[in-house]
């Protein structure tokens, strides 16, 4: 049986790789993920989720990247999974860093996600889309 920090690294190893089927099988079907003012609930919307991101990201950038996700831990049950994105659009480029605190439940599972609301990264983040003309 794995860990609950091997399971994290999985978490973010699939996210890294696009891989979203695998990552439902790491998320409890009662998982809450919170991000901004947002909540979804269940391993099917929060990966679709996260897929609508990728490919609405693809959809609009000339390159998006994904890096390689570092873990964190914090205790037996709680992680956080730093990810970098590499953003590439009219000749400029831009690395975004964000984070996501995991909670595991008893059986080994996702049962909470929080998006860390990073306000400094979200400000580079716009800048760079304005100055990219993606943003008014």
């Amino acid at each position: 049986m794995k860990t609950n920090e091997e399971i994290a690294i999985k978490f973010g190893q699939t996210l890294d790789k696009d891989q979203f089927e695998l990552t439902k099988k790491l998320i409890s079907d009662d998982c809450k993920y919170y991000i901004e003012d947002d909540l979804i609930i269940g391993p099917e919307k929060i990966c679709n989720s996260y897929k609508q991101n990728m490919i609405e990201g693809r959809r609009k950038l000339d390159v998006l990247e994904w890096g390689e996700s570092k873990v964190q831990v914090i205790d037996d049950k709680k992680f956080v999974v730093h990810f970098t994105d590499y953003l590439t659009h009219k000749n400029k480029n831009h690395v975004h860093k964000c984070a996501q605190i995991l909670t595991f439940n008893n059986e080994g599972l996702i049962n909470r996600i929080e998006h860390e609301n990073n306000e400094v990264e979200k400000k580079k983040l716009n800048e760079f889309y304005k100055k990219v003309g993606l943003v008014d």
